[in-house]
Protein backbone atom coordinates (compact mmCIF):
# COMPACT_ATOMS: atom_id res chain seq x y z
CA UNK A 1 0.00 0.00 0.00
CA UNK A 2 3.32 2.60 0.66
CA UNK A 3 3.86 2.50 -2.76
CA UNK A 4 0.52 2.34 -3.96
CA UNK A 5 -0.15 5.70 -2.04
CA UNK A 6 3.26 7.18 -2.96
CA UNK A 7 2.50 6.94 -6.67
CA UNK A 8 -0.97 8.50 -6.25
CA UNK A 9 0.10 11.30 -4.59
CA UNK A 10 2.32 12.00 -7.02
CA UNK A 11 0.06 11.02 -10.28
CA UNK A 12 -2.35 14.04 -8.70
CA UNK A 13 0.27 16.56 -7.91
CA UNK A 14 -1.46 18.81 -10.98
CA UNK A 15 -4.34 17.56 -11.61
CA UNK A 16 -6.97 14.55 -9.64
CA UNK A 17 -5.70 11.61 -11.92
CA UNK A 18 -5.96 8.46 -9.16
CA UNK A 19 -8.50 7.59 -6.58
CA UNK A 20 -7.78 4.63 -4.67
CA UNK A 21 -10.46 2.30 -3.11
CA UNK A 22 -9.42 0.49 0.47
CA UNK A 23 -13.14 1.05 2.26
CA UNK A 24 -16.04 2.12 2.40
CA UNK A 25 -15.31 5.24 3.18
CA UNK A 26 -13.40 6.19 -0.08
CA UNK A 27 -16.46 4.48 -2.17
CA UNK A 28 -19.28 6.77 -0.67
CA UNK A 29 -16.88 9.61 -1.01
CA UNK A 30 -16.92 9.08 -4.48
CA UNK A 31 -19.89 8.15 -5.29
CA UNK A 32 -21.75 11.67 -3.26
CA UNK A 33 -19.01 13.83 -4.69
CA UNK A 34 -18.26 12.95 -8.02
CA UNK A 35 -21.18 10.53 -9.26
CA UNK A 36 -21.22 10.67 -12.55
CA UNK A 37 -17.32 10.64 -13.09
CA UNK A 38 -15.99 8.12 -15.48
CA UNK A 39 -12.91 6.25 -14.40
CA UNK A 40 -10.70 3.41 -15.62
CA UNK A 41 -10.36 0.50 -12.95
CA UNK A 42 -6.85 -0.88 -12.92
CA UNK A 43 -4.91 -3.69 -11.13
CA UNK A 44 -2.29 -2.89 -8.37
CA UNK A 45 0.38 -4.65 -10.69
CA UNK A 46 -0.05 -2.74 -14.05
CA UNK A 47 -0.59 0.74 -11.89
CA UNK A 48 2.92 0.06 -10.46
CA UNK A 49 4.44 -1.06 -13.10
CA UNK A 50 3.40 2.36 -15.15
CA UNK A 51 4.38 4.41 -12.17
CA UNK A 52 7.73 2.84 -11.14
CA UNK A 53 8.90 3.76 -15.50
CA UNK A 54 7.31 6.88 -14.79
CA UNK A 55 8.92 8.58 -11.57
CA UNK A 56 11.91 5.89 -10.16
CA UNK A 57 12.21 4.33 -7.26
CA UNK A 58 13.93 5.17 -3.76
CA UNK A 59 14.84 1.53 -2.15
CA UNK A 60 14.12 0.58 1.49
CA UNK A 61 13.95 -1.95 4.27
CA UNK A 62 10.87 -2.26 5.39
CA UNK A 63 11.96 -4.17 8.54
CA UNK A 64 13.51 -0.73 9.81
CA UNK A 65 9.98 1.00 10.46
CA UNK A 66 11.28 3.93 12.15
CA UNK A 67 13.30 5.16 9.08
CA UNK A 68 9.90 5.07 6.89
CA UNK A 69 9.25 8.85 7.96
CA UNK A 70 12.20 9.55 6.19
CA UNK A 71 11.74 7.72 3.25
CA UNK A 72 8.42 9.26 2.40
CA UNK A 73 9.91 12.88 2.85
CA UNK A 74 12.73 11.80 0.28
CA UNK A 75 10.28 9.88 -1.93
CA UNK A 76 8.44 13.41 -2.17
CA UNK A 77 11.45 15.40 -2.54
CA UNK A 78 12.78 13.54 -5.68
CA UNK A 79 9.07 12.76 -7.02
CA UNK A 80 9.87 8.82 -7.15
CA UNK A 81 8.31 6.06 -5.45
CA UNK A 82 8.95 3.75 -2.45
CA UNK A 83 10.18 0.29 -3.48
CA UNK A 84 11.10 -2.79 -1.01
CA UNK A 85 13.28 -6.09 -1.92
CA UNK A 86 10.43 -8.02 -3.49
CA UNK A 87 8.95 -5.15 -5.34
CA UNK A 88 12.40 -4.20 -6.91
CA UNK A 89 12.40 -7.61 -7.91
CA UNK A 90 8.75 -7.61 -9.77
CA UNK A 91 9.71 -4.81 -11.24
CA UNK A 92 13.78 -5.14 -12.12
CA UNK A 93 13.80 -1.71 -14.99
CA UNK A 94 12.68 0.74 -12.40
CA UNK A 95 15.21 3.47 -12.20
CA UNK A 96 16.53 4.10 -8.76
CA UNK A 97 17.18 7.48 -7.67
CA UNK A 98 18.00 6.61 -3.80
CA UNK A 99 18.63 3.49 -2.08
CA UNK A 100 18.48 3.49 1.84
CA UNK A 101 18.72 0.06 2.90
CA UNK A 102 21.84 0.49 3.86
CA UNK A 103 22.26 4.41 4.33
CA UNK A 104 21.21 4.95 7.69
CA UNK A 105 22.10 3.06 10.81
CA UNK A 106 19.38 5.26 12.81
CA UNK A 107 16.29 7.17 12.44
CA UNK A 108 18.33 10.31 13.91
CA UNK A 109 20.37 9.76 10.74
CA UNK A 110 17.94 8.81 8.58
CA UNK A 111 16.20 12.77 9.61
CA UNK A 112 19.49 14.03 9.56
CA UNK A 113 19.96 13.14 6.14
CA UNK A 114 16.43 14.21 4.74
CA UNK A 115 17.06 17.63 6.23
CA UNK A 116 20.33 17.80 4.47
CA UNK A 117 19.14 17.21 1.35
CA UNK A 118 15.96 18.02 0.88
CA UNK A 119 14.26 20.45 4.05
CA UNK A 120 14.41 23.52 1.29
CA UNK A 121 12.25 21.76 -1.11
CA UNK A 122 9.52 20.34 1.55
CA UNK A 123 6.40 22.60 1.84
CA UNK A 124 5.28 21.63 5.79
CA UNK A 125 5.98 18.96 8.66
CA UNK A 126 4.45 15.80 9.53
CA UNK A 127 4.40 13.47 12.59
CA UNK A 128 3.21 10.37 10.94
CA UNK A 129 4.24 6.49 12.52
CA UNK A 130 6.06 4.03 10.17
CA UNK A 131 3.66 1.37 11.38
CA UNK A 132 1.15 3.56 9.58
CA UNK A 133 3.32 5.04 6.94
CA UNK A 134 3.76 1.05 6.02
CA UNK A 135 -0.07 0.56 5.85
CA UNK A 136 0.04 3.33 2.98
CA UNK A 137 -2.40 5.93 5.46
CA UNK A 138 -1.79 9.62 4.58
CA UNK A 139 1.29 9.03 2.11
CA UNK A 140 -0.74 10.30 -0.83
CA UNK A 141 -0.91 13.68 0.97
CA UNK A 142 2.68 13.60 2.62
CA UNK A 143 4.41 12.89 -1.38
CA UNK A 144 2.40 14.73 -3.23
CA UNK A 145 2.60 17.79 -1.27
CA UNK A 146 6.46 17.46 -0.40
CA UNK A 147 5.94 17.38 3.82
CA UNK A 148 8.68 16.62 5.53
CA UNK A 149 7.72 13.80 7.66
CA UNK A 150 9.48 12.20 10.64
CA UNK A 151 8.45 10.21 13.93
CA UNK A 152 11.88 10.88 16.40
CA UNK A 153 9.75 9.64 19.70
CA UNK A 154 11.66 11.90 22.05
CA UNK A 155 11.17 14.85 19.32
CA UNK A 156 9.06 16.89 22.03
CA UNK A 157 10.77 16.09 25.53
CA UNK A 158 13.45 18.85 25.85
CA UNK A 159 16.89 18.01 26.44
CA UNK A 160 16.85 14.87 24.37
CA UNK A 161 18.79 14.48 21.03
CA UNK A 162 15.71 14.28 19.32
CA UNK A 163 13.89 17.54 20.56
CA UNK A 164 17.40 19.19 19.28
CA UNK A 165 17.00 17.86 15.80
CA UNK A 166 13.35 19.11 15.48
CA UNK A 167 13.73 22.30 16.74
CA UNK A 168 16.91 23.05 13.88
CA UNK A 169 14.51 21.02 11.19
CA UNK A 170 12.36 23.84 11.96
CA UNK A 171 15.10 26.70 11.83
CA UNK A 172 16.43 25.58 8.80
CA UNK A 173 12.76 25.51 7.27
CA UNK A 174 11.37 28.02 5.33
CA UNK A 175 7.75 26.68 6.21
CA UNK A 176 5.10 29.06 6.93
CA UNK A 177 4.36 30.12 10.32
CA UNK A 178 2.22 28.51 12.04
CA UNK A 179 3.69 25.27 11.16
CA UNK A 180 1.20 23.13 10.17
CA UNK A 181 2.05 19.85 11.26
CA UNK A 182 0.13 16.75 9.61
CA UNK A 183 -0.54 13.14 10.81
CA UNK A 184 -1.14 13.21 14.72
CA UNK A 185 1.76 12.80 17.67
CA UNK A 186 0.81 9.98 19.92
CA UNK A 187 4.21 9.22 20.82
CA UNK A 188 4.00 10.32 24.52
CA UNK A 189 1.04 8.82 26.66
CA UNK A 190 -0.03 10.55 29.80
CA UNK A 191 -3.38 10.11 31.65
CA UNK A 192 -4.90 8.16 28.63
CA UNK A 193 -4.09 11.02 26.24
CA UNK A 194 -1.59 12.28 23.40
CA UNK A 195 0.63 14.83 25.55
CA UNK A 196 1.77 16.65 22.59
CA UNK A 197 -1.26 15.64 20.31
CA UNK A 198 -1.61 19.68 19.86
CA UNK A 199 2.02 19.92 19.01
CA UNK A 200 2.16 23.52 20.46
CA UNK A 201 3.60 21.94 23.71
CA UNK A 202 6.25 20.44 21.70
CA UNK A 203 7.63 23.71 19.89
CA UNK A 204 5.33 26.93 20.56
CA UNK A 205 5.21 27.64 16.40
CA UNK A 206 3.98 24.64 15.93
CA UNK A 207 -0.20 23.68 15.47
CA UNK A 208 -1.72 20.23 14.41
CA UNK A 209 -3.74 18.68 11.70
CA UNK A 210 -4.98 15.81 12.74
CA UNK A 211 -5.07 13.69 9.59
CA UNK A 212 -3.01 9.94 10.21
CA UNK A 213 -5.21 7.95 8.86
CA UNK A 214 -6.88 10.12 6.19
CA UNK A 215 -7.15 8.75 2.57
CA UNK A 216 -7.11 10.59 -1.17
CA UNK A 217 -6.33 13.73 -0.12
CA UNK A 218 -3.63 14.35 -2.97
CA UNK A 219 -6.65 13.53 -4.83
CA UNK A 220 -9.52 15.77 -3.19
CA UNK A 221 -7.57 19.19 -3.14
CA UNK A 222 -7.61 19.07 -6.66
CA UNK A 223 -11.09 18.96 -7.27
CA UNK A 224 -13.46 22.14 -7.28
CA UNK A 225 -11.18 24.09 -5.13
CA UNK A 226 -12.32 27.73 -4.51
CA UNK A 227 -11.65 30.88 -6.26
CA UNK A 228 -10.50 33.93 -5.17
CA UNK A 229 -12.65 36.80 -6.12
CA UNK A 230 -15.94 34.55 -6.33
CA UNK A 231 -19.01 36.35 -4.66
CA UNK A 232 -20.43 34.40 -1.48
CA UNK A 233 -23.02 31.62 -2.27
CA UNK A 234 -21.87 31.13 -6.39
CA UNK A 235 -19.54 27.83 -7.84
CA UNK A 236 -16.35 28.13 -6.56
CA UNK A 237 -17.08 30.57 -4.25
CA UNK A 238 -17.29 31.36 -0.14
CA UNK A 239 -19.94 29.44 1.71
CA UNK A 240 -23.23 30.40 2.82
CA UNK A 241 -24.81 29.60 6.00
CA UNK A 242 -28.32 29.63 7.07
CA UNK A 243 -29.27 32.95 9.21
CA UNK A 244 -29.57 33.02 12.87
CA UNK A 245 -32.97 34.75 13.92
CA UNK A 246 -32.17 37.56 16.57
CA UNK A 247 -33.98 36.04 20.35
CA UNK A 248 -34.95 38.66 22.80
CA UNK A 249 -33.48 37.91 25.64
CA UNK A 250 -35.69 36.45 28.71
CA UNK A 251 -34.69 35.70 32.02
CA UNK A 252 -37.09 33.32 33.11
CA UNK A 253 -35.11 30.95 30.20
CA UNK A 254 -31.94 28.83 30.04
CA UNK A 255 -30.36 28.82 26.60
CA UNK A 256 -27.94 26.43 25.78
CA UNK A 257 -26.19 25.75 22.13
CA UNK A 258 -25.16 22.57 21.77
CA UNK A 259 -21.58 21.85 19.74
CA UNK A 260 -20.91 18.78 18.09
CA UNK A 261 -17.44 18.75 18.40
CA UNK A 262 -13.71 17.10 17.28
CA UNK A 263 -14.47 17.54 13.50
CA UNK A 264 -10.80 18.92 13.11
CA UNK A 265 -9.82 15.36 12.65
CA UNK A 266 -10.22 14.70 8.88
CA UNK A 267 -10.28 11.10 9.80
CA UNK A 268 -13.59 11.48 11.16
CA UNK A 269 -14.62 13.86 8.34
CA UNK A 270 -14.20 11.26 5.99
CA UNK A 271 -15.51 8.50 8.45
CA UNK A 272 -18.28 8.86 10.90
CA UNK A 273 -18.81 12.62 10.90
CA UNK A 274 -20.65 12.06 7.24
CA UNK A 275 -22.77 9.19 8.83
CA UNK A 276 -24.21 11.63 11.83
CA UNK A 277 -24.66 14.21 9.14
CA UNK A 278 -26.85 11.77 6.77
CA UNK A 279 -28.61 10.77 9.74
CA UNK A 280 -29.45 14.14 10.86
CA UNK A 281 -30.29 15.19 7.36
CA UNK A 282 -32.98 12.03 7.36
CA UNK A 283 -34.32 12.97 11.13
CA UNK A 284 -34.95 16.61 10.07
CA UNK A 285 -35.64 16.93 6.08
CA UNK A 286 -38.63 15.47 6.18
CA UNK A 287 -40.17 18.55 8.26
CA UNK A 288 -37.52 21.28 7.66
CA UNK A 289 -37.26 23.69 10.51
CA UNK A 290 -38.72 21.24 12.96
CA UNK A 291 -35.46 19.86 14.32
CA UNK A 292 -33.62 21.53 17.31
CA UNK A 293 -30.72 24.11 16.81
CA UNK A 294 -27.40 22.02 15.99
CA UNK A 295 -23.73 23.80 15.73
CA UNK A 296 -21.25 21.49 13.90
CA UNK A 297 -17.60 21.92 14.59
CA UNK A 298 -15.60 21.24 10.57
CA UNK A 299 -12.28 21.47 10.10
CA UNK A 300 -11.19 24.42 8.25
CA UNK A 301 -8.38 22.66 6.63
CA UNK A 302 -11.07 21.00 4.18
CA UNK A 303 -10.81 24.63 2.14
CA UNK A 304 -7.64 22.96 0.95
CA UNK A 305 -8.12 18.99 1.25
CA UNK A 306 -11.35 18.89 0.23
CA UNK A 307 -13.59 21.62 -1.19
CA UNK A 308 -15.72 19.27 -2.61
CA UNK A 309 -16.49 17.62 0.73
CA UNK A 310 -16.90 21.08 2.71
CA UNK A 311 -19.81 21.98 0.45
CA UNK A 312 -21.20 18.64 0.73
CA UNK A 313 -21.27 19.06 4.72
CA UNK A 314 -23.05 22.59 4.23
CA UNK A 315 -25.60 21.26 1.61
CA UNK A 316 -26.82 18.62 3.35
CA UNK A 317 -27.28 20.62 6.44
CA UNK A 318 -28.93 22.90 4.59
CA UNK A 319 -31.86 20.73 4.30
CA UNK A 320 -32.94 20.60 7.67
CA UNK A 321 -34.25 24.26 7.12
CA UNK A 322 -32.12 26.06 8.75
CA UNK A 323 -31.20 24.94 11.82
CA UNK A 324 -27.89 23.52 11.69
CA UNK A 325 -24.45 25.65 11.59
CA UNK A 326 -20.90 25.52 10.91
CA UNK A 327 -18.00 26.77 13.31
CA UNK A 328 -14.05 25.90 13.54
CA UNK A 329 -12.63 22.95 15.93
CA UNK A 330 -10.37 23.00 18.29
CA UNK A 331 -9.01 25.61 17.99
CA UNK A 332 -9.59 27.34 14.88
CA UNK A 333 -7.57 27.17 12.04
CA UNK A 334 -4.91 24.13 13.66
CA UNK A 335 -5.32 22.61 16.70
CA UNK A 336 -2.82 24.39 18.71
CA UNK A 337 -2.61 26.55 21.79
CA UNK A 338 -2.16 30.10 20.64
CA UNK A 339 -1.64 31.68 23.84
CA UNK A 340 1.62 30.13 24.08
CA UNK A 341 2.50 30.95 20.32
CA UNK A 342 5.04 34.01 20.10
CA UNK A 343 3.26 37.21 19.53
CA UNK A 344 4.20 37.44 15.54
CA UNK A 345 2.97 33.39 15.20
CA UNK A 346 -0.09 34.06 16.76
CA UNK A 347 -0.94 37.08 14.71
CA UNK A 348 -0.14 35.13 11.55
CA UNK A 349 -2.32 32.23 13.36
CA UNK A 350 -5.05 34.75 13.82
CA UNK A 351 -4.77 36.11 9.93
CA UNK A 352 -4.64 32.32 8.96
CA UNK A 353 -7.86 31.23 10.76
CA UNK A 354 -9.99 35.02 9.82
CA UNK A 355 -8.97 34.19 6.11
CA UNK A 356 -10.87 30.40 6.82
CA UNK A 357 -13.59 31.56 8.41
CA UNK A 358 -14.61 34.18 5.61
CA UNK A 359 -14.07 31.02 2.80
CA UNK A 360 -16.57 28.70 5.90
CA UNK A 361 -18.91 31.87 5.92
CA UNK A 362 -18.55 31.21 10.34
CA UNK A 363 -17.92 33.19 12.96
CA UNK A 364 -17.71 30.62 15.42
CA UNK A 365 -14.58 28.54 17.13
CA UNK A 366 -14.12 25.89 19.40
CA UNK A 367 -10.90 26.92 21.14
CA UNK A 368 -8.41 24.64 23.35
CA UNK A 369 -5.82 25.75 25.23
CA UNK A 370 -3.85 23.88 28.32
CA UNK A 371 -4.26 24.83 31.34
CA UNK A 372 -1.36 27.19 32.35
CA UNK A 373 -1.71 29.32 29.34
CA UNK A 374 -5.09 30.91 29.77
CA UNK A 375 -4.25 34.27 31.13
CA UNK A 376 -1.86 34.59 28.01
CA UNK A 377 -4.76 33.77 25.82
CA UNK A 378 -7.13 36.44 27.99
CA UNK A 379 -4.48 38.75 27.60
CA UNK A 380 -3.15 38.30 23.87
CA UNK A 381 -4.89 36.01 21.87
CA UNK A 382 -8.74 37.00 22.22
CA UNK A 383 -8.34 40.59 22.07
CA UNK A 384 -6.92 40.44 18.53
CA UNK A 385 -10.60 39.41 17.52
CA UNK A 386 -12.18 42.66 18.22
CA UNK A 387 -10.70 45.18 15.69
CA UNK A 388 -13.91 44.61 13.49
CA UNK A 389 -11.52 43.15 10.79
CA UNK A 390 -11.04 39.34 12.07
CA UNK A 391 -14.27 37.22 12.01
CA UNK A 392 -14.89 35.25 14.88
CA UNK A 393 -16.72 36.64 17.41
CA UNK A 394 -17.60 33.42 19.34
CA UNK A 395 -15.44 31.18 21.23
CA UNK A 396 -16.55 27.67 22.86
CA UNK A 397 -13.48 27.32 25.18
CA UNK A 398 -12.39 23.71 26.84
CA UNK A 399 -9.28 23.55 28.89
CA UNK A 400 -6.66 20.59 28.58
CA UNK A 401 -6.57 18.30 30.38
CA UNK A 402 -10.42 18.32 29.90
CA UNK A 403 -10.90 16.71 33.24
CA UNK A 404 -9.54 20.00 34.71
CA UNK A 405 -12.07 22.84 34.50
CA UNK A 406 -11.16 26.02 33.00
CA UNK A 407 -9.33 27.44 36.29
CA UNK A 408 -10.22 31.52 36.83
CA UNK A 409 -13.81 31.05 34.99
CA UNK A 410 -14.53 27.54 37.70
CA UNK A 411 -13.22 29.74 40.32
CA UNK A 412 -15.01 33.04 39.76
CA UNK A 413 -18.41 31.22 38.17
CA UNK A 414 -18.44 32.93 35.03
CA UNK A 415 -20.01 31.09 32.18
CA UNK A 416 -18.54 33.38 29.70
CA UNK A 417 -16.05 36.66 29.21
CA UNK A 418 -17.05 39.34 26.63
CA UNK A 419 -13.83 40.94 25.38
CA UNK A 420 -15.10 44.70 23.91
CA UNK A 421 -18.14 46.69 24.25
CA UNK A 422 -21.48 43.79 24.97
CA UNK A 423 -23.65 46.83 22.86
CA UNK A 424 -21.60 46.09 20.04
CA UNK A 425 -22.61 42.93 17.98
CA UNK A 426 -18.82 43.01 16.90
CA UNK A 427 -17.43 41.96 20.78
CA UNK A 428 -15.84 38.79 21.40
CA UNK A 429 -17.72 36.25 23.56
CA UNK A 430 -16.03 33.46 24.78
CA UNK A 431 -17.97 30.55 26.81
CA UNK A 432 -16.81 27.82 28.90
CA UNK A 433 -18.57 24.73 29.10
CA UNK A 434 -21.51 23.55 30.94
CA UNK A 435 -19.98 19.80 30.73
CA UNK A 436 -18.50 17.47 28.06
CA UNK A 437 -20.59 14.83 27.11
CA UNK A 438 -19.52 11.52 25.31
CA UNK A 439 -21.73 9.06 26.15
CA UNK A 440 -19.84 5.44 26.85
CA UNK A 441 -16.78 6.57 26.66
CA UNK A 442 -13.40 8.24 28.39
CA UNK A 443 -11.96 11.12 26.60
CA UNK A 444 -13.29 13.57 29.43
CA UNK A 445 -17.15 14.08 28.82
CA UNK A 446 -19.72 13.04 31.10
CA UNK A 447 -20.45 9.47 30.07
CA UNK A 448 -23.89 9.24 30.67
CA UNK A 449 -26.68 8.18 29.01
CA UNK A 450 -29.39 10.53 27.50
CA UNK A 451 -31.96 10.59 30.19
CA UNK A 452 -28.86 11.44 32.58
CA UNK A 453 -27.69 14.22 30.54
CA UNK A 454 -31.32 15.43 30.44
CA UNK A 455 -31.74 15.92 33.64
CA UNK A 456 -28.56 17.66 33.99
CA UNK A 457 -29.46 20.59 31.40
CA UNK A 458 -33.25 20.81 33.26
CA UNK A 459 -31.85 21.81 36.20
CA UNK A 460 -29.80 24.86 34.67
CA UNK A 461 -30.63 28.07 36.18
CA UNK A 462 -33.47 29.94 34.02
CA UNK A 463 -31.38 33.40 32.49
CA UNK A 464 -28.36 31.41 32.20
CA UNK A 465 -26.36 31.56 28.66
CA UNK A 466 -24.31 28.44 27.57
CA UNK A 467 -23.10 25.64 25.88
CA UNK A 468 -22.52 21.71 25.81
CA UNK A 469 -19.20 20.06 23.95
CA UNK A 470 -20.72 16.99 22.80
CA UNK A 471 -18.00 14.44 21.66
CA UNK A 472 -18.57 13.66 18.22
CA UNK A 473 -18.90 9.77 18.44
CA UNK A 474 -21.53 10.18 20.58
CA UNK A 475 -24.48 8.21 19.28
CA UNK A 476 -26.22 11.02 17.42
CA UNK A 477 -29.54 9.13 18.17
CA UNK A 478 -28.57 9.92 21.48
CA UNK A 479 -28.82 13.57 20.77
CA UNK A 480 -32.14 13.46 19.75
CA UNK A 481 -32.82 11.26 22.70
CA UNK A 482 -31.85 13.64 24.73
CA UNK A 483 -33.63 16.90 23.30
CA UNK A 484 -37.11 14.70 23.43
CA UNK A 485 -36.74 15.13 27.29
CA UNK A 486 -35.79 18.88 27.79
CA UNK A 487 -38.15 20.99 30.18
CA UNK A 488 -40.01 24.48 28.62
CA UNK A 489 -37.64 26.55 30.46
CA UNK A 490 -34.66 25.33 28.54
CA UNK A 491 -34.41 27.16 24.91
CA UNK A 492 -32.05 25.51 22.31
CA UNK A 493 -30.29 27.77 20.01
CA UNK A 494 -27.32 28.30 17.18
CA UNK A 495 -24.14 29.36 18.43
CA UNK A 496 -24.59 33.52 16.99
CA UNK A 497 -27.85 33.42 18.82
CA UNK A 498 -26.13 32.00 22.00
CA UNK A 499 -23.29 34.51 21.77
CA UNK A 500 -26.07 37.45 21.02
CA UNK A 501 -28.19 36.39 23.80
CA UNK A 502 -24.85 36.62 26.11
CA UNK A 503 -23.88 40.60 24.60
CA UNK A 504 -28.10 41.26 25.57
CA UNK A 505 -27.59 39.59 29.29
CA UNK A 506 -24.20 41.65 29.96
CA UNK A 507 -25.64 44.69 28.83
CA UNK A 508 -28.99 44.45 30.68
CA UNK A 509 -26.98 43.24 33.86
CA UNK A 510 -24.86 46.60 33.78
CA UNK A 511 -27.72 48.74 32.95
CA UNK A 512 -29.86 47.60 35.91
CA UNK A 513 -26.21 47.91 37.62
CA UNK A 514 -26.06 51.75 36.62
CA UNK A 515 -29.64 52.18 37.32
CA UNK A 516 -28.76 51.07 40.77
CA UNK A 517 -25.92 53.51 40.93
CA UNK A 518 -28.08 56.49 40.20
CA UNK A 519 -30.72 55.93 42.14
CA UNK A 520 -28.28 55.98 45.12
CA UNK A 521 -26.78 59.05 43.97
CA UNK A 522 -30.20 60.42 44.05
CA UNK A 523 -30.88 59.18 47.31
CA UNK A 524 -27.47 60.72 48.57
CA UNK A 525 -28.56 64.29 46.94
CA UNK A 526 -32.21 63.97 48.73
CA UNK A 527 -30.73 62.88 52.12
Amino acid sequence: MLAVRAAAGLANREAPAVYYISDDDDSTWLSLLLPSASYTNMSTDIFLAQSYATYGAILYDPSKIDQLPSVVTMAGVLGCIPMDSAQHVAYPSAHVLLDTRTLWATAEDAVLYAAAKGVQNTTSLAFQDGALLARGLLVDWLVGQRIFTQYLKKSCIPLTRDHEILQDLLGSSSWSRPVRVYGYNSADVIFGGDLFEAETDCVNIMGQVATANSNNLAFWTQVSPFVPGVPPGQPGGPMVQSPSPRIEYDPTKAYVALVYGDMDNIDFVQSFGRQHMQYRSQQCAPHPGSCFPLSWTLSPNLVHFSPAMLRWYYATAATTGGQDWFIMPPSGTLYAYPGEMPPAVQADFVQQQSAQAAIMGTAGSVHWEWIFSWPQAWETYFPRYINGTNTTTSFFLNNVPWVIPIPDMFFTGENYKIFGDPKWPGSVVAFRPAFNWQENGASGGLPYNSTVIAKLVNEFRRGTVQYIYVIQNTNIESLFSMVAQLDSHIVLVGYEQLADLARQKQAREEGLADEAVEAALADTEVS
